[in-house]
């Protein structure tokens, strides 16, 4: 048989709200990303025309709630309509789930005077393992899952996995926590929904994984380097959480030869959270520094940034006032002062920091035991970094 061409996608939090925490987004720029996340489903389209896949696989998260405007669900499954006769095989994650009275139940759909989905979809609508073959072709099937509820599921998917299916190439469809993952996103303790080992996965013996639920790319290989599964990561950068380029993945399966996985374009803008270290630069320096550092993140004119300057720049230097006319070379740049002042500048007290470091500087004057002296200028010390929006690091013991 042919290779199996595989077009992978999940995440897409259609109806998202996308208050752009941390990035300062104005609301005609907040307006036009949340079109833009809504958009993924024709993007997602325009990739296939592109590709030709044999399938689609869709792991999870295909809209952000329940609460979705009816007319975005109508637009996604027009969208997924339009692939006709391309087979599409989705299984609903904690966002999207499939229990009654949600997009996936036809029951509602039709209270609603809203469309079924189109009989190239194959949605998993069960808790259980359930394993259908891909259309028009014999050697190739598909194993997937539903999540019922929003809650968080904390039982291991994996800790029983389905049985491998004898078909020469066998594709899992996952939606879960990969518990080695690292990315901004992650989930940590009892916040991990259907949580899995990378040893568990890979144990199940699956040709392919097609994994959703965490939002950055993510491949995990077997222990020869190959690629035995992946998270596409969301196509549509929201926030800090989901930084830099997003992708849909193009794979290629192909019996006893290892997985080939491409990474596709999936987004129009990227969003970027930079640092720059002032250094002593003045503000030539610091903005000839910005520039190179946009330059390295490979930013374009439609981008979404966020620039931090940390360090102490040169005496009188204002890093808003140098970095002004960068703000002009992106969509939007959110620049964020966390520079030190000039160490031998009195403190003032029309700022919050002066006010601070004044007032432990009176106390570290009064105090007359050497303990208590020391625990101010800890405390001096350690509060000035907070104030300046660093996480101020545990000073080493001492012996006091």
């Amino acid at each position: 048989m042919a290779p199996l061409v595989l077009l992978q996608s999940s995440d897409w939090h259609v109806g998202s709200p996308l208050t752009g925490r941390g990035l300062g987004l104005g609301e005609e720029l907040r307006a036009l990303r949340r079109r833009e996340v809504d958009e993924a489903p024709d993007r997602l389209v325009r990739a296939a025309r592109e590709t030709g896949p044999d399938a689609v696989l869709l792991p999870g998260d295909l809209w952000d709630a329940g609460s979705v405007p009816p007319a975005l669900f109508r637009k996604l499954v027009e969208a997924l309509e339009a692939l006709a006769p391309v087979p599409i095989f989705i299984a609903p994650g904690n966002h999207d789930f499939a229990g009654p009275g949600g997009f996936y139940d036809g029951a509602f759909l039709d209270a609603l005077g809203l469309p079924g989905w189109p009989g190239n979809v194959r949605v998993f609508r069960g808790s259980e393992w359930e394993t259908v073959a891909v259309p028009g072709r014999d050697d190739a099937t598909v194993t997937g899952r539903a999540f019922l509820s929003p809650l968080v599921e904390a039982g291991r998917p994996l800790s029983l996995p389905p049985a491998r299916p004898p078909a020469e190439l066998a594709v899992l469809m996952l939606h879960g926590s990969l518990e080695s993952y690292r990315g901004p996103d992650a989930p940590s303790g009892s916040k991990r929904t259907a949580p899995f080992s990378r040893e568990e996965l890979l144990s199940a013996g699956f040709d392919w994984a097609a994994l959703g639920h965490h939002h950055r790319l993510e491949v995990v290989a077997r222990e020869d380097g190959t690629p035995a599964g992946a998270y596409s990561g969301s196509p549509t950068g929201r926030g800090l959480d989901e930084t830099g380029p997003r992708h849909f993945l193009k794979v290629t399966l192909e019996a006893g030869a290892p997985a080939r996985v491409e990474t596709l374009p999936a987004d129009c803008r990227k969003v970027l959270d930079l640092e720059l270290d002032a250094a002593g630069r003045d503000g030539e320096g610091l903005r000839d520094a910005a520039l190179a550092l946009l330059l390295e993140a490979e930013a374009t004119p439609g981008d979404v940034v966020r620039l931090t300057v940390v360090g102490q720049p040169a005496a009188a230097t204002r890093p808003a006032q140098a970095l002004a006319d960068l703000k002009g070379l992106v969509a939007h740049m959110a620049l964020r002062d966390r520079t030190l002042g000039d160490v031998d500048a009195r403190p003032d007290r029309a700022t919050a920091e002066g006010r601070f470091v004044l007032e432990l500087e009176a106390r570290i004057a009064a105090a007359e035991d050497p303990r208590a002296r020391r625990v101010l200028e800890l405390a001096a010390a350690l509060g000035r970094e907070a104030l300046l929006g660093r996480v101020p690091a545990p000073p080493a013991e001492e012996d006091l």
